[in-house]
């Protein structure tokens, strides 16, 4: 903490204090060439030696930092600094012929037309989906004609995230939850049956449905965005045998694309190694003479001036601090209520949860109010029956309240990775 004004105004009070003239004049001279100058230089050197420490216990927690949003389709920005659409196909929609959707509905007993996103809380939407309701809508072709329309979540977001899971873990980096509310938030519009007086030829033009009571919840031409960027890269010259006689090392440029970003390959059959040399992605492996490569970035960067979001953006970035370097370094446990809060804090969050405490149940009590956002991660070692319950309190703050339980339910999947000898679960007040 600087403390350069309280000195100053300590110094202030002792001149006012001296009534000789002269020797106030003496007393600031050596106040002025001596006192303030020294502490200057140790402020100096305290700034010199923290950056040491610093940089010992460097762990840069934030490169593979992963930032999570929702946009209007007509607002969404392919020339984004940073985001992009989490499905590329949200960004050409498919047409669909009735021909094509009625082969959908024989093949899979459905046909997904339109995804749509639910502004609600968790709870809200997980009571909607237990009614297994059937609405009426209506299908715009050439006319209109009603059908029957059901909500069923959307699975091809979720999938992404796995994915995304899947090449942390081939390219050995640890995993850290995404904080992405959104994406549990879509729905798929699903039809089970055509009228049959349809012809096949026709091209679906719109689809209008009744949602009564959950109206207001519903939100069309809605596009998930995230700042993981898909790229196909080429090798520049030729593989450079290493030293063992048996691997390659492969060069691609990445000066195009930004070497603050982190990167990510997708196949890693044959690949020894992979590193980043300033502009340059080494791959050190036996994979003959590829050429293209599949790579996933993740832009750095933060919001510019000009950026206005209807929605927040959210991240699982953490607060890069003395404690959290010194936590990571060493592989430090949680042990403590005190190191549990903090953890929590580090997210940085209280703006839409505050943490209350934590308490410890023998069982389940009621309705679990947070889901798991790390649903594809499965423990396959440790017995699940008879697990004790650590349920973490929250309240809810700001004016998102809606996504009070899915910040809760991000939090609640990374204490579960912290403690796997309980079952952890969230509770908003």
């Amino acid at each position: 903490m600087d403390k350069s004004e309280d000195i100053k105004e300590m110094i202030q009070r002792e001149i006012r204090s001296i009534p000789a003239l002269d020797e106030r004049v003496v007393f600031k001279d050596v106040m002025e060439g001596v006192f303030l100058s020294l502490y200057e230089k140790n402020k100096e050197m305290y700034q010199v030696l923290e950056k040491r420490v610093m940089d010992d216990l460097a762990y840069d927690i934030n490169r593979y930092r992963i930032c999570a949003g929702l946009v209007e389709k007509d607002c969404l920005d392919v020339s984004h600094h940073m985001l992009t659409a989490v499905c590329e196909e949200d960004l050409c929609p498919a047409v669909h012929s009735i021909a094509e959707v009625r082969e959908e509905i024989e093949k899979n007993r459905g046909a997904c037309l339109t995804t749509v996103f639910l502004k609600g809380d968790a709870l809200e939407i997980q009571e909607l989906l237990k009614k297994d309701s059937m609405y009426s809508g209506i299908l715009k072709v050439d006319k209109e004609y009603p059908v029957s329309v059901q909500l069923q979540p959307c699975v091809r977001y979720l999938k992404k995230m796995e994915k995304l899971y899947h090449l942390f873990m081939k390219n050995g980096i640890p995993w850290q939850t995404l904080n992405a509310p959104y994406l549990f938030k879509m729905m798929d519009l699903v039809i089970r049956e055509l009228p049959k007086e349809i012809p096949d030829s026709e091209i679906v033009a719109g689809l209008g449905v009744d949602f009564g009571e959950y109206a207001s919840m519903v939100c069309y031409d809605m596009v998930p965005v995230w700042n993981v960027w898909h790229l196909t890269l080429e090798s520049t010259g030729f593989p450079v045998p290493c030293k063992d006689h048996e691997n390659f090392e492969y060069i691609m440029s990445i000066r195009e694309y930004g070497e603050r970003n982190a990167y990510l390959m997708e196949d890693k059959a044959g690949i020894r190694s992979v590193r980043q040399n300033g502009g340059r992605l080494l791959v050190t492996g036996q994979l003959g003479n590829k050429r293209e490569w599949d790579v996933y970035m993740i832009k750095g960067g933060g919001e510019r001036r000009i950026d206005k979001y209807e929605f927040p953006i959210m991240e699982n970035i953490r607060k890069d601090d003395f404690v959290e370097r010194f936590q990571k370094k060493h592989g430090q446990r949680v042990k403590t209520k005190g190191e549990l809060e903090r953890y929590i804090r580090g997210f940085g969050l209280n703006g839409y949860i505050e943490y209350q405490g934590c308490q410890l149940a023998d069982q389940n009590e009621g309705l679990e109010e947070t889901y798991s956002m790390n649903f594809f991660i499965h423990d396959e070692i440790r017995e699940q029956k008879g697990r004790r319950v650590l349920i973490l309190l929250f309240k809810a703050t700001g004016n998102e309240k809606w996504l009070a339980r899915d910040i809760a339910s991000f939090i609640v999947s990374e204490v579960q990775e912290l403690y796997p000898e309980y079952h952890c679960e969230g509770k908003v007040l």
